[in-house]
């Protein structure tokens, strides 16, 4: 039997205060409390229990068939355990009052079956789990829970409705080559139901079909689908998680409840985003990995007389931007011909520096990053020059344009045929802020030139940059093997340029 037990992610512990000089009455408010945990054959075991004071707002874990001394008070219990015997698991949740000694008992032997399908079910050739977590529905981190394999899974009713259950069923594929996963949850409210049988319909989900390519990344990765809870319902953010590994390069299909999801890839590298929002009876298409890992994010902007760097990363994954950060490399700030800021930073550091500026007119900053990467990877170094008009009496965010390149046409280990020809897209980023007192200047594009290697930059060969339907592309002319590198200025109507280049940024094979 597989379980998985799981707590709340944040734990605060707020030690009470004693002032010097406390009454003997203050000290006898002390009490303690000893939470038994008992299994379904009435055996003790043990257990972690979350517990929770209403009025002081102590959060802690502690451990069953142990006294543990506590302020006398209203406490919000929840745990969660297996058996000794490994032939089941239960959650619970209760309240208890703790004057003096106190005890309180979970007893599997109250527990109701927990059973979750799936409508129509996915087939065979998948294991079958269910998950339940019971929690204090006051926004209280109280919160604990389980996951075991159908049929093994249990829950202690209480009608009290400082309480909530969270229930789901996954079911994933048994064979490590592909197929689909899937999740489906519900919650119930005003109380923990005695046992829940419930059959939740799989046109209720949403379809996320991931294409995970190799070549910028490589290996084994882990892949992650946080659930992030609106309207109340923070329960459910427990039972909708999934993560599971698959070699690069790989596809397969999610289907998970709607709502807002954050996706993550995580193998030599770490890449992730954001959370989006994905619709019931929707499918989403995720291209990750896809070449190329080159400079994204936030442009410069500045902020009372400082330059902020702001959240430049060097090697975003077009799809999931927030990562592929693990680099070395060095920044500098120049200015009439003088050197303002320079830096050499490792894998492990963050290049977000602000140094003063000294007054209106153009400044040049120029990142470079390389990664540590096994023989035949891709988007191995990377560089992003910025020279731009900056005013430091305001607060505003810089012009220019960060090239990311999106070649066509690639394999799932992002290679060219030899000797064909490849469409790269040429996207002009300009993120904001998201500070409305930082102000975003209004800009466009008056060129665009472009270049690549397949030399590793010994020799740059000119392409014409040509925009058709809003779009910037350049035909690059594949070598019979190798890599290809690429590179793009931008200069705006305001005179400000922007070069972005990428080294190995896709293969030819």
């Amino acid at each position: 039997m597989r379980r998985t037990t799981a707590a709340a992610s944040v734990v605060t512990v707020l030690v009470p205060l004693l002032l010097a000089g406390a009454s003997t009455a203050s000290a006898a408010a002390k009490g303690s409390l000893t939470v038994r945990t008992l299994d379904r054959s009435g055996k003790p075991v043990y257990a972690q229990v979350a517990v929770y004071n209403t009025k002081t707002f102590d959060f802690r874990y502690i451990d069953s068939n142990k006294t543990t001394s506590l302020p006398n008070g209203s406490y919000e219990l929840a745990t969660s355990f297996a058996d000794a015997g490994d032939s089941g698991s239960t959650v619970g949740g209760h309240s208890v009052t703790v004057s003096g000694a106190t005890k309180t008992t979970f007893d599997a032997r109250k527990g109701r079956p927990v059973n979750v399908s799936l409508s129509p079910k996915p087939g065979s050739g998948y294991d079958h789990t269910v998950s339940a977590y019971v929690c204090a529905a006051d926004n209280s981190p109280a919160t604990m829970g389980i996951s075991a394999d159908a049929g093994d899974l249990y829950v202690i009713p209480t009608s009290s409705k400082a309480y909530e259950l969270s229930y789901g069923t996954t079911y994933r594929p048994q064979s490590a080559d592909g197929g689909d996963f899937w999740l489906a949850s519900a919650t119930h409210r005003g109380g923990v139901p005695s046992g829940v049988s419930a059959t939740l319909k799989r046109s209720g989900l949403t379809t996320l079909k991931v294409s995970a390519r190799s070549g910028p990344d490589s290996g084994q990765a882990q892949f992650s689908f946080s659930y992030q809870s609106t309207g109340g319902d923070g329960c459910s953010m427990s039972t909708n998680s999934l993560g599971f590994p698959r070699d690069l390069p790989n596809s397969f299909a999610v289907h998970l409840p709607p709502g807002q999801w954050n996706v993550g890839q995580q193998s030599r590298d770490f890449i992730y985003d954001g959370f989006h929002t994905y619709a019931a009876g929707k499918t989403t298409s995720l291209a990750l990995g896809h070449a190329v890992w080159g400079p994204g994010g936030r442009l410069p902007n500045t902020w009372y007389h400082q330059l902020y760097f702001g959240s430049i990363n060097l090697f975003a994954d077009p799809t999931l931007p927030a990562g592929g950060i693990l680099a070395a490399g060095s920044v500098k700030l120049t200015h009439a011909g003088k050197t303002l800021y320079s830096h050499n930073y490792s894998r492990s550091e963050d290049i977000g520096a602000h140094p003063r500026i000294p007054g209106a007119g153009w400044y040049t900053l120029t990142e470079t990053g390389r990664r540590s990467l096994p023989s035949g990877s891709l988007s191995t170094s990377s560089s992003l020059s910025l020279h731009f008009y900056a005013d430091p009496s305001k607060n505003e965010q810089i012009r220019d344009y960060i090239t990311r390149f999106w070649p066509e046409a690639l394999n799932s280990r992002n290679q060219a045929a030899p000797g064909s020809t490849t469409t790269v897209v040429l996207g002009m980023q300009r993120n904001g802020t998201d500070d409305s007192t930082v102000r975003q200047l209004s800009d466009s594009v008056k060129s665009v030139r472009a270049w690549y290697t397949t030399d590793n930059g010994t020799t740059w060969h000119a392409a014409t940059a040509k925009l058709s339907g809003g779009k910037w592309t350049i035909a690059v002319h594949n070598p019979s093997s190798g890599r290809v590198g690429l590179r793009s200025t931008v200069t705006d109507t305001h005179g400000d340029s922007s070069t972005t280049t990428v080294y190995n940024a896709y293969a030819v094979s």
